[in-house]
């Protein structure tokens, strides 16, 4: 009987010790297991935040270079427009416009020789009603109202232009030629298309798209 309650007490002992030795790895596995977790989440972290840093500068750069070259292109369309609008030959135009009864017909085509000379993609000229008088891009609308008249902001704006087979954008200027009581409005501008967008230098991994 001895033998058999040592044997017993032996027994119970030695699987005390198994079972505490089990715990002890378990607690270390879980111990283990959680510190890498946290680790995997805190570098995942950071590298998250490293990466939108990284394509928050690249934006940031190539909206500003967006910018730059919008402005210095449209500084050339401003300077065009305004060139035009104090030639003799448009000071002659609003002149003979400002009569009681003008000749619209007259200058059906001007715009379209101008705009050639001027390289403008876009240009019209309309009377103080808004009424076109003649254009570069849709001779066709001779007569019709050109609506972005009573809405023109001040300075360089982007405007959808209609052509006959499509729809482009352009960015404009205007220029208010005034030699009577009765305005001539010179609108003109030049498309913004792909060749606008190639021109930009793109940070690496990054396109741009235009969308109309």
């Amino acid at each position: 009987r001895r033998r058999r309650l040592a044997l017993v007490r032996c027994l119970a002992r030695n699987g005390e010790a198994l079972s505490f030795r089990k715990k002890l790895l378990m607690v270390f596995a879980l111990t283990v297991f959680f510190a890498v977790a946290i680790v995997s989440l805190v570098v995942s972290s950071m590298a998250r935040r490293a990466f939108q840093q990284a394509d928050d500068e690249r934006t940031a750069a190539l909206v500003a270079q967006f910018r730059s070259e919008f402005n210095r292109r449209g500084a050339d369309v401003t300077r065009r427009i305004e060139s035009i609008a104090s030639s003799d030959a448009v000071t002659r135009m609003a002149l003979s416009l400002s009569n009681n009864a003008p000749d619209y017909g007259a200058y059906l085509n001007e715009a379209k020789s101008i705009a050639d000379s001027q390289q403008l993609d876009f240009l019209e000229f309309t009377d103080s009603q808004g009424t076109i008088i003649s254009s570069a891009q849709s001779p066709a609308r001779f007569g019709y109202k050109e609506p972005a008249i009573a809405t023109v902001p001040p300075g360089l704006f982007l405007k959808k232009e209609e052509l006959s087979d499509s729809v482009a954008i352009g960015m404009f200027a205007t220029k208010t030629v005034r030699v009577s009581d009765k305005p001539l409005y010179v609108i003109g501008g030049r498309r913004l298309d792909p060749g606008f967008l190639a021109s930009l230098e793109l940070p690496a991994g990054m396109r741009v798209l235009l969308y109309q």
